[in-house]
């Protein structure tokens, strides 16, 4: 009976995966635009670099079978550091010289360093594992709420569990020293923090850092936490949105929310927060529009910034090759897209590239996930964790003209996996079973049953730049830290 269950579930999400298609991807949306581009020309690779040998993105079928794919691509960036440890949980964060490897469960616990461990990476050439940070939500699974405000100097983190959850939120000033963390809301003095009712899977700050925002998937739950006093989280706002809501951001004055949608089709709702940064009694969201697309699964959350005084957003699917998207918010009643961003491997005509590559390899393919800006005013560069295409970075100082720069995919990890026991991808329930239903033949039979092949990384965290510098991590590969080569990067 459960074989037939994953063969119906796998054929249903075949057949929209195969209606998802340029020309579907305006009708009836509020994101319509015809004509909108969606090409990105490659990255010219200097010297130095070890180049992709097949489709922008790619990691060919060839090279996994052959193992060229344990050794890597990159272009335009180079490794300074790496810390590998236990692996990744889905996504991490980072500050300073430090940075911090999510959780999931079980390994979360289990593990032989519990909890979120923090990767010193003061002196390149010998990163070290300075510390574990142990609390109820680090040890509850973190999945996407491990975040940092940078000016303030804090990272917060919520117990998620399997997948969605709550209740616990721990926070650190990471600002004395990101090396040791040190837990500013335990109770007396202990790493225990008292439970709250607040959704869990997803995360984020405001930019004044005076809120940390919290989504769930169920029932489109969401809530405010103020952390004016990091020591006393308070839930300030605890809602419904009415929709199955993933990632979660906020507009620079705090007055509107942008939520991404987890469902079918994929989208983008903005709300007014303005009642909750404002603390006012009894406060409300108030919707102000909503633009979906059908040429991506499951969107992954929207960034607002500003270019030539313009108010824009950037969005990202996390399924379906929906890639990343600009849209114009000089009406957010109304937003307006102006461009998409895909690989050559994310296009239509190369699906049956993608399906016999990523077979044996999880439910995340060659998909964005996050991707971050060099700045969030009139910024030149934008970098995303790409799963299996690895890290990404693109020149966007015209928004209708992105071009691609420099990449960096790591070395596939196959044959390790019993070390990475906190990397989501090495994590065989999730990588084998979902991979199962996604990645299924047209007639319904899943392609494979087992473990994850492990020929290529999934690159999930979202980039930080620092300078000629970027922060990452990757589930099997840990913590990285990057260089730009051959004076890419745009000043």
């Amino acid at each position: 009976m459960r074989q037939r269950t994953r063969v119906r579930f796998g054929a249903a999400l075949v057949a929209i995966a195969a209606a998802v298609s340029p020309a579907a991807a305006g009708a009836g949306t509020a994101g319509a635009a015809a004509g909108v581009s969606t090409a990105v020309p490659r990255a010219k690779c200097g010297p130095g670099s070890s180049a992709e040998t097949g489709l922008q993105g790619q990691v060919p079928l060839a090279d996994r079978r052959s193992g060229r794919s344990r050794q890597g691509y990159r272009c335009n960036l180079e490794l300074v550091s790496r810390y590998q440890g236990q692996g990744q949980g889905t996504i991490g964060a980072s500050y300073g010289k430090c940075q911090y490897l999510g959780t999931i469960l079980p390994s979360a616990v289990t593990a032989k360093r519990p909890g979120v461990n923090v990767v010193d990476m003061s002196d390149p050439r010998k990163p070290r594992l300075s510390d574990s940070l142990l609390s109820p939500a680090t040890l509850g699974g973190t999945w996407e709420t491990l975040k940092v405000h940078p000016g303030r100097g804090l990272l917060a983190a919520v117990s998620v569990g399997a997948a969605t959850g709550g209740f616990f939120v721990s926070v650190y000033d990471v600002k004395t020293d990101c090396r040791h963390p040190r837990l500013l809301n335990g109770v007396k003095g202990t790493k225990l923090t008292m439970p709250g009712a607040f959704p869990g899977h997803e995360a984020s700050w405001s930019p004044d850092g005076r809120t940390y925002w919290t989504t769930g998937l169920l029932g489109g739950a969401i809530a405010a936490l103020d952390m004016t006093d990091p020591r006393k989280p308070k839930v300030v706002y605890n809602g419904l949105t009415g929709m199955v809501n993933h990632g979660v951001n906020v507009s620079p004055d705090g007055n509107r929310v942008y939520v991404a949608s987890s469902s079918i089709p994929a989208g983008i709702v903005i709300f007014d927060s303005s009642d909750i940064q404002r603390r006012k009694a009894h406060p409300r969201l108030r919707r102000v529009s909503e633009t979906t697309w059908r040429d991506g699964i499951v969107s992954q959350y929207a960034l607002p910034f500003t270019d030539r005084g313009r108010r824009y957003m950037v969005a990202v699917d996390e399924l379906g090759s929906g890639g990343a998207r600009f849209f114009d918010l000089s009406d957010d009643r109304r937003p307006r897209l102006v461009r998409k961003l895909k690989l050559e491997i994310n296009r239509p005509e190369n699906v049956k590239a993608r399906v016999a590559d990523l077979a044996r390899n999880g439910i995340f393919g060659y998909d964005s996930h996050y991707c971050t800006l060099d700045r969030t005013a009139d910024p030149t560069t934008m970098a995303c964790g790409w799963a299996q295409s690895g890290i990404r970075v693109f020149d966007i100082r015209d928004l209708r003209k992105p071009r691609e720069i420099a990449y960096y995919n790591p070395p596939a990890q196959t044959g390790r996996r019993a070390k990475l026991v906190n990397s989501a991808h090495a994590f065989v329930p999730f990588g084998g079973y979902f991979s199962d239903i996604l990645n299924a033949t047209p007639d319904g039979q899943p392609l494979y049953t087992g473990e994850t092949d492990m020929t290529a990384d999934w690159c999930m965290s979202p980039p930080r730049f620092d300078g000629d510098r970027l922060w990452v991590a990757c589930d099997d590969n840990g913590a990285l830290l990057l260089r730009f080569t051959n004076g890419v990067h745009p000043r």
